[in-house]
């Protein structure tokens, strides 16, 4: 199984580097069959590589959750009209299938923020969700 872990956010912005931090850590691992991009937002450019891959986690930082969660992503409709340099994991996802297969696993995994100012620090929540988030990951490619 090829698994692509793509951890995206700002890390100019305290936690919303929190995705970008799971991706580095995750990368450092260097685990078996595991790819891994650290970007500061989803593009369109990356469905050629999730297209290449039978599994996809998605993670990034999120101010509408309390506590690190995992969702199972679907394919949404590529949309067109939507920003060029910038898209969400279900339209991507879209994306993908208009170029080739989609992965059959698809997971977005979402990290509580604090504080989303200037700096490049986590607060202790967003550190804490972090390393839930890598013990996510290394159980899914772990199945």
């Amino acid at each position: 199984m090829r698994t692509l872990v793509i951890g995206y956010g700002n890390d100019l912005r305290s936690d919303d580097g929190a995705g970008r931090a799971v991706a580095d850590r995750i990368a450092a691992l260097n685990l078996p069959g595991v790819s891994v991009r650290s970007v500061i937002q989803l593009t369109p450019e990356l469905a050629l590589e999730i297209a290449e891959h039978d599994t996809v986690v998605f993670v990034d930082a999120n101010v509408e959750v309390a506590a690190t969660t995992s969702t199972t992503v679907v394919a949404g409709p590529s949309d067109s009209t939507a920003m060029s340099h910038y898209t969400t994991p279900e339209s991507l996802l879209g994306m993908t299938a208009t170029i080739g297969d989609v992965p059959s696993t698809a997971i977005a995994i979402s990290i509580p923020v604090a504080d989303i100012g200037l700096g490049m620090e986590l607060t202790p929540i967003t550190a804490a969700g972090v390393e839930e988030a890598i013990s996510m990951v290394t159980a899914v490619v772990g199945e």
